[in-house]
């Protein structure tokens, strides 16, 4: 049986190809596991988030400190009832309520960032790669070969270093968000250029411009979800990054000197922060701080005590995170691919 031109350029035709070679969103399809699981942790997270915005409100920004737990003491107080995550020296701070009040701050910077950076890279990708040899095509190419020529972390210091000479200290943390987002977004962009140059020629996206299509329904129906692979995959590891960063500044500002801090006497000097950093203080609540903080006063020594809720609970605070946005992306790849 042979089908006619006027009915494979009809809105019936269009669909039978959309079905066939499963390239627009799917609608009807069930989400894979990994999504609901993705979805009911961060749901969680978010709970956590906005209980702290309502629990503690304006004191939200700095985590509160008892000096009876600043260093010198004897030994700091482990998980108990009173204290369950037990308690931070050097800021001398409970580590349950100082994670707590950092959940919507580091949710606010993450998603931030993401935002930033897979927007820049879905569309720039997409559009590239439906116009091949233009003059998009040459600059977004050309713009994030430049940029991915640098380690983005590295990149990012530097640009730090140069603003902090014009810019408050108020303002450094989002700067850090617009920066880090601006920076991450090339390798990314590079597997959905790929991906939209393929969609762009096959057999829909030409029935779809046949019947009239504009070319920015075709960019958002067929060549976005053609082309969002390589953002889902790249998003745990921007995750990473993140917070690789945001420890790294504390963790360098109070480590750089082994002998001060795997000593065996507990005169440990109190915590600082670099120059360069994009928290306002070092009593500033976000998990990749207290990781920093914990790293140096929970790792004592080698062979004495090791107070590892201090570094413990942040870090789950932040693999946590970092697996659910690992679920949620997993399994929306999978949706999208599913009709393949």
């Amino acid at each position: 049986m042979t089908v006619s031109p006027a009915r494979a350029s009809s809105p019936s035709g269009d669909s039978d190809l959309r079905r066939r070679h499963g390239r627009g969103w799917p609608r009807s399809h069930p989400f894979p596991i990994e999504v609901w699981i993705g979805v009911g942790l961060l749901a969680a997270y978010a709970v956590v988030g906005v209980s702290a915005i309502v629990v503690f409100g304006s004191s939200l920004s700095r985590v509160p400190t008892t000096q009876m737990w600043v260093p010198p003491y004897p030994a700091p107080p482990s998980p108990s009832w009173s204290h369950p995550f037990g308690v931070l020296s050097g800021v001398g701070t409970g580590l349950f309520t100082a994670i707590w009040r950092a959940t919507p701050w580091d949710l606010a910077i993450v998603f931030s960032i993401l935002s930033i950076d897979g927007a820049l890279a879905l569309v720039l990708g997409s559009i590239a790669g439906m116009t091949p040899r233009g003059w998009v095509d040459r600059t977004v190419t050309f713009v994030s070969d430049s940029i991915g020529s640098v380690p983005p972390v590295m990149l990012l210091v530097v640009l730090l270093l140069g603003l902090s000479v014009v810019a408050r200290t108020t303002v450094n943390l989002p700067i850090f968000v617009l920066l880090f987002g601006l920076l991450l977004w090339p390798p990314a962009a590079r597997g959905v250029r790929s991906r939209a140059r393929r969609a762009a020629q096959t057999e829909y996206v030409e029935a779809s411009r046949a019947s009239g299509a504009r070319e920015s329904r075709i960019l958002v129906r067929h060549v976005f979800p053609a082309s969002i692979g390589p953002v889902l995959a790249q998003i745990p590891v921007d995750v990473a990054a993140i917070f690789l960063m945001l420890s790294a500044f504390t963790w360098i500002a109070n480590c750089v000197n082994p002998a001060d801090f795997f000593a065996t006497t507990a005169a440990y000097p109190l915590p600082t922060l670099p120059p360069i950093t994009p928290l306002p203080s070092v009593y500033f609540p976000e998990w990749g701080n207290l990781l920093g903080i914990g790293m140096c006063w929970g790792l004592n020594t080698t062979a004495g005590p090791d107070f590892w809720w201090m570094y413990t609970f942040p870090l789950l605070a932040i693999v946590g995170l970092g697996i659910a946005l690992a679920l949620l992306c997993d399994g929306l790849d999978r949706w999208l691919r599913v009709a393949e």
